[in-house]
This record gives structure tokens, sequence and C-alpha cells, in this order.
């Protein structure tokens, strides 16, 4: 039971949720001392490797929450999805106070492990929240207020959470700024990472009210060429009243705002809403900055456009999508160079017919294409395959020896799949011959000199593997000379595209999709990606009975999970909705109790501070002062 003075109904469902969580689910005793375990110094540096790329951008917003927090006591924390502390801002006494206690970089604040407090319990629940004092579920921790948003990558994940905690005075409603704080902050740092990630897309903004400025938004839209939704923050989503950034991606401008792309570069457009400018949405196309990576891969060699050549094996497969079409241009660049490439991406994702793309726009193509999948093969006889063996070598071996994957593809390329997988012992054989350009098969003494060009393609995060001692640096340096991160089938810009493109490539005679199948398939979200895409279409082609592919000729898998696919934003909320931070989490509808049940939710929600309350409502301050007098609510 919470110790709380207050009526158990007056508990946040957050926080009654959590308790529960805490006494069944992780055996914890209420009001112990549960204070967080802290990394070793190599543990911390491996989770902070993974999220650097992405936060490196949002620094300005650190600087301003630093500064913030320094001048009202306030500690400030970064975590992973793991609840490991990044990055804290502490420039207070106070702050140092609060560090004491366990807030401090490389400190684990998971539900699991410390209980019910605001890192822990947003990393549960996706949901930004204020655990207040006794709401706590450790002893230690019933003195602070910690006001926690969960911070979302540009691609929809939740990738962490950003904590603003103090020492609890007062009633809790008085954590408004804070909680007002984190949000507003967390929703700036989504949007810096998103203007980053899309870049070379093009970027678009929704602003509340015509005089809104669209370049200080962090509800954005980031379109392709053909005006395709490709990504979008979840400010906007909050905005358009959508729970599902699925439901969005892969639609066309047109299709949701009855605008086209050109004709928003022309002038900002106006979405819906009442007949005032200050109470409707306007879009606008934001100039999309290409910003200098902190790391330039070596692919970047010339900055001259290369031709789109639609017979180039490369151009045929990044179809209409940006970042594949980014892809196929740098590996243009650099496929007559000598240089390396690894290929990243998940399983399905087309990573060997990629590899096999490159060679084919090479210099190369008329020469072998080897390939070798490090996992497929026992660890014993890896090495055999890889380097082959002379007459003589084993016991049960081919008679005259064997040649090897490496030497077979002497002159052309060398495909090494799920190089993960490839034992220590055999990465260092590996390295020496990517080194010196020769090799030496088993049995044999004298060397024999190989052209060799390799192409590796692997699943796993080999940056991880590396701190674990899994995959050798070096070699790792050495097959990375360009690195080309293939996008999901889900995050592709042109799925529906890539759907009849496969379906052309394996069905024998013409077979259409119907309008239902085709919402089915885009809005599925695709965890065996085209792998699965082609499965799929193959069984489908099978069930089929006549020239067009319905429903019921889909696999069972494929409709057991749909997604709801809406053709359009039809019903934009009439005033800006209270935030909404965690996916999959329904905004609550603004008018179902009427104007005085909306006044009152938007109010709660902003703990009752009424400029928050009055920005979300699109209102002045002033018109919210006399709409709460008309209904009482104060």
């Amino acid at each position: 039971m919470l110790p709380s003075q207050r009526d158990q109904a007056e508990i946040p469902t957050q926080i009654r949720g959590s308790w529960e969580r805490c006494i069944d689910r992780y055996k914890l005793e209420p009001g112990r001392d549960l204070l967080p375990p802290r990394l070793s110094d190599r543990e911390l540096q491996r989770e902070q490797t993974e999220l650097d790329s992405l936060l490196h951008v949002a620094e300005p917003v650190f600087q301003r929450l630093r500064q913030v927090g320094g001048n009202s006591g306030y500690c400030v924390l970064v975590t992973n999805a793991r609840g490991v502390v990044l990055r804290q801002f502490i420039d207070t006494q106070q702050g140092e106070e609060l560090k004491e206690h366990g807030m401090r970089v490389g400190t684990v604040w998971s539900e699991e492990l410390v209980g019910t407090n605001g890192l822990g319990t947003c990393l549960a629940t996706g949901e930004a929240l204020t655990v207040y004092a006794q709401e706590h579920f450790g002893r230690e921790l019933r003195r602070f207020s910690c006001s926690t948003a969960p911070l979302i990558s540009p691609h929809g994940e939740m990738i962490g959470a950003l904590d603003i905690s103090t020492y609890a005075q007062g009633e809790k409603q008085l954590q408004g700024l804070a909680q007002n704080l984190v949000c507003d902050s967390a929703d700036q740092i989504e949007a810096a990472m998103f203007r980053y990630a899309f870049r070379s897309a093009h970027l678009l903004s929704i602003v509340w009210g015509r005089e809104g400025d669209p370049s200080l938004s962090s509800a954005l839209i980031a379109t392709n060429d053909g005006g395709t939704v490709i990504g979008i923050t979840t400010p906007a989503l909050m905005l358009l009243g959508v729970s599902e950034r699925a439901q969005m991606i892969g639609l066309g401008l047109s299709e949701l705002f009855g605008v086209t792309l050109e004709e928003l570069h022309r002038e900002p457009c106006r979405c819906a809403g009442l007949g005032d400018d200050s109470h409707v949405m306007w879009l606008s196309c934001l100039d999309s900055r290409v910003l200098t990576s902190p790391s330039v891969t070596r692919a970047e060699i010339s900055a001259k456009p290369l031709s789109r050549d639609p017979n180039n094996p490369l151009v045929q497969l990044a179809g209409g999508d940006h970042r594949l079409a980014r892809n196929a241009e740098i590996c243009q660049r650099v496929i007559n160079r000598r240089i390396n490439v690894l290929l990243q991406g998940e399983t399905g994702t087309g990573k060997e017919v990629w590899a096999r793309a490159i060679h084919d726009s090479s210099q190369r193509a008329e020469k072998p294409f080897v390939t070798l999948n490090c996992a497929a093969i026992p660890e014993s006889l890896i090495e055999s395959e890889l380097f082959g063996y002379s007459a003589g070598t084993f016991t049960g071996g081919l008679k005259g020896g064997k040649v090897g994957k490496i030497q077979a593809s002497h002159g052309g390329t060398l495909f090494l799949d799920e190089i993960g997988d490839m034992p220590l012992a055999l990465q260092a054989r590996l390295l020496r011959v990517l080194a010196e350009g020769e090799i030496t098969p088993l049995g044999e003494i004298k060397a024999v000199p190989i052209d060799l060009h390799v192409i590796t393609a692997t699943h796993r995060d080999l940056k991880q593997l590396i701190a674990d001692g899994g995959f050798r640096e070096d070699l790792y340096y050495r097959i990375s000379g360009v690195r080309v991160e293939l996008p999901a089938l889900r995050e592709r810009a042109d799925k529906a595209e890539l759907i009849d493109r496969v379906l052309d490539e394996i069905s024998e005679q013409k077979i259409e999709l119907s309008d239902e199948v085709r919402r089915i398939l885009t809005a599925y979200e695709w965890p065996g990606n085209i792998r699965q895409l082609k499965n799929v279409l193959q069984f489908a082609l099978c069930m089929s009975d006549g020239e067009r592919i319905y429903p019921q000729d889909l696999p069972e898998e494929v409709l057991s999970r749909p997604l709801e696919n809406r053709a359009a934003i039809s019903n934009l909320p009439d005033h800006p909705p209270e935030r909404m931070v965690s996916l999959g989490i329904p905004a609550r509808t603004a008018d179902e109790e009427g104007e005085r049940g909306h006044l009152l939710s938007t109010l709660e929600a902003n703990r009752w501070v009424v400029s928050r309350a009055a920005k979300a409502l699109g209102i002045s301050r002033s018109t919210l002062h006399r709409k709460i007098k008309k209904y009482s609510l104060n």
C-alpha cells in the first residue's frame, strides 16, 4: 500500500501500477533503502558509446538545461533505455548533495532495481511523469521529486529518458514547472536528432497559429522527393491526433493534407481548424540544411553528384528510398578504389543482394563473386573453407586439396556474410591477408598473392562486440572503409513500390493486389524484412485462384498483427492536445465532455500552470482565466 495521507483514488495510475509491479513482479519490499547500483568505468564507456552519435546534435538543448538547472538547484540526468545515467548536469551545492544520493553518471535507475522512481517508471511505461516524495518505492528517495520524460529517436524508438530532480517541497502541483521543462526539452532533443537524421530529406514543420515560428517547432515531418512521409516526430503525432507512426509513414502529403510538396515550397499550408488564424495548424517547408557529420566517411571523396543510370544495379536496388539512393551514390564513388565495404542492417534487408549489386556495378563484374556465410559453417570448417588446403593436409580431405574462398575470389569480390560470427583466431588470419595481400593455404609454406576486394555484412553491433572482446578492433577498421546502413523494410519510403516490384519478380504471370491487401501489406511491420515479404507473396500466389490477391490469400502471420492504416487525417483536433510522449498510447479526445471537460483535463495535465495550459489550448492567458471563472474551475 502506498505510504500517503491521501485517498487511494487520488494516487496517479502510473504510480499505482508501478508499485504493483515492484511488489508482484520484482518482489521488492516497500520502504527499504533501494539505491541504484553503479557500473564500472568500462561498462559505462560501452553504454555511452551507443548513444553519443545521436545525442551530440542536441548539445545546445543540454546546455540550456544546464543553465536552468544551475539557476534553480535542479539535478539534470540523461539515461539510455536501460536506465544507465550517461550524462549529468549538477552545478549547484544542492545538485552536489543529490549526486551523493546516486544521481550521478554510471548509476542504473531501472524500476526493477530501484523500485518506483522517475527514470525507471518513465522507461517502464513510456510516459512523462513526476514521482513525488512518498510516491517513491524506496525509503531513501522519498525526500526527492523527480520529473521525467522519455527520449524518442528519429525513427520512433524510446532510447532513454531525461530527468530533472530536486528536493520535494510543498505540494506536488508545485513541480509543474519542472514537468513542463523536462517535456519541452525532450521534444527539443527529439527534434534536434530528427533534423540531423533526415538532413537529406525535405523537412516540414507544423505550428499552431499563423504567428508560430516554424524554425522553432518540434512538430516535424520528413518526406522524400515525391512528398511521401518517411519520418515524423512525437509532437507532430500529438498535433495530428495520431497514436502510431506506422499510420503516417508511407502516406503522401496530398493524401494527408491536400497539398503537394511543390506548393509547400511556395507558401505555408493551412491544415484545418476553426475560423480564427490563431486556432488552426499551419504546415511549412523548412530549408533542409546538410550538416557535417562528426565522423566523415571515406566515401565522401567527391561532392560531384553522379548520374542515375536506371540500368545500374545499385540504382535499381535503391528504388525510391532517399537513404538507399545515397548509399548507391556512396558505393559508386568508392567501388573501384580498393576500399572495403561493410553492410549493416537487420536480417532479411538484402545485404547479399546489395553486395552482388556492388560487384556487378564495378570493374570486377566479369570476375568471380564468392560468398561465405560465417554463421552457417561450423567453426572447425571455416578456416579450410576460407583459406583452402593442400593435398594430404587432412585425413578425409579431398585428394588434390581444395582452393579456399579467398583464393577463388582472386580478381573479383569476396563477400563474407555475418562477419560478426567469425571466430577470433580466424579474424587474426583474415586481418593479415587484408594487410599483406597474400594467402597461405593450410599445409602450404609459400604464400600466394591475392587481388582481393572484400565486402562484409552483419546484423550485429560490431562495436559492442569489440567492447565485449568478441571482435578485433583492428579488423573492424580494416573492413569498414565504407559503412553502409540498409534500412528495414518498415522504414523504407518506397515500401509500396517495393512490394509491387517483388511481386513482379516472383510471379510468372501478371497478377494484382486488391486495395485491401495493399493496405495490409503496406501497414504491416515486416520483422523479417524483404525475405519475409517474398515468402508472404509466394504463399499468396499459391493460394490465389485468379489474377488478383485478396486478404484470404495471405498467411495468418500478416493478418494477425495488422496496423490500421489511416488513409488521411480527416478530423484534426480543434485545439492542441495535451502532451503524449508514449508511443502506442492514444491521446485523450479533447471534446469528449465538452469545453469544460477539455479545459479541466488540460489544466490538470499542465499542473494548473495557466501560461502552459493556455499555450496548449491555443488561447491567451486572459481568455483562459475568463473560462476558468465561467465554469467555476478554480
